[in-house]
């Protein structure tokens, strides 16, 4: 299968690089995938599509202020992103500007000029496309509280804001970690949590720590050529009780991101007295790549954003919708000028949600 049949015009425009004014008042477009009609509604109507006996499950990673800036030993300012923690003390990192930097520089925080103390790192050495950086004074966490900036992501045009930290994390947000944020649930208020439970859902967390490989584009021309990376999840044996529970007795899995999507999915597995597909509590990595032709055995119901054209997570939305569903939802999305990716509207995805 080939990654051509996925892409699509994505007009600049409609790129969202501001979130919405409140919360939940963005725009939702329903998706029936059993008979492909669509319906227009907003974020804040999502509780009309839920019922008694569903379960909710939320990514509540936080989003952590790993953006830096730093001074090399030749007063060059440098961009350095921070990824992943590998040990305590070190770091994997993408560095802006590269070209500035040697390996064993110590690069110092840029605020270091203007006031006492300061946060010093050393380059050791390349790791993939990205770097290990140590600590050698100063830790990651004062770091990031002091002088992190939001991980915005590429395609959002400017620099971050104030609002961007509280903005770019879910109201539940709760597991600091991710450079990414899961953003199907970005629009979820209190208000709309409160009322999804007064329908009689249940509602549960995962921890699936976003990276940033989310934003990496498909570059295999056959998709069945990519290989995806790794991020790190955590599954608590109280959540997968009440998800186990919710499938023995009928009732639908929803998955609020693709993120939580491909933790469920990751962490399946069939059961033999039932020959029903039920989860395991679970903490490590995963690398599962869903695209066409997956076999889906846990999420009955997907809220997500509109995905880049040329991304594994358009891959992993049309396994889920169909091929041609998705075609028809992201035309007559982009037609009606829905505003796409991380700060933009949302699709709810499932079946039997529009009656004929």
């Amino acid at each position: 299968m080939k990654i051509e049949e996925f892409k699509y015009n994505l007009p600049k425009e409609l790129i969202a690089q501001f979130p919405p004014r409140e919360r939940g008042t963005s725009n939702l477009l329903v998706l029936d995938k059993e008979n492909g009609r669509l319906e227009d509604r907003k974020y804040y109507n999502i509780p009309d599509y839920v019922k008694k006996g569903d379960i909710i499950v939320l990514n509540e990673t936080k989003v952590l202020n790993s953006r830096t800036y730093f001074l090399t030993p030749r007063e060059k300012r440098v961009e350095v992103l921070f990824l992943e923690e590998l040990s305590e003390g070190e770091w994997f990192v993408l560095i802006g500007r590269a070209k500035n930097v040697n390996f064993g520089d110590i690069l110092v925080n840029e605020e270091l000029n203007k006031e006492e103390g300061g946060i010093k790192i050393l380059v050791k050495k390349r790791k993939e496309n990205g770097f290990i950086v140590a600590f050698q004074e100063g830790n990651p966490y004062e770091l990031f509280e002091d002088y992190g900036h939001t991980p915005l992501p590429p395609y959002i045009d400017r620099e971050d804001t104030v609002s961007d930290k509280e903005r770019y994390n879910t109201v539940f947000s709760n597991v600091p970690g991710a450079v990414a944020a899961p953003t199907a649930s970005l629009n979820l208020t209190k208000e709309i949590i409160k009322e999804i439970k007064a329908k009689g859902a249940k509602i549960v967390t995962v921890d699936l720590r976003v990276g940033w490989g989310t934003f990496a584009p498909i570059r295999d021309e056959d998709i069945e050529e990519h290989r995806i990376h790794k991020e790190h999840i955590k599954v608590s044996e109280k959540t997968t009780f009440a998800i186990n529970k919710t499938i023995s007795n009928g009732g639908r899995v929803w998955a609020f991101g693709t993120t939580v999507a491909r933790t469920l999915e990751s962490i399946a597995y069939k059961e033999k007295d039932s020959g029903k597909y039920l989860v395991k509590s679970y903490s490590g990595c995963t690398d599962l790549y869903i695209y066409p032709g997956y076999e889906w055995k846990i999420v009955d119901t997907l809220v997500t954003n509109f995905h880049m054209p040329d991304s594994s997570l358009i891959l992993l939305v049309s396994s889920f919708a169909g091929k041609e569903n998705i075609k028809k939802a992201y035309r007559h999305a982009i037609e009606n000028g829905y505003k796409f990716l991380s700060y933009g509207d949302s699709m709810l995805i499932g079946d039997n949600l529009i009656k004929e």
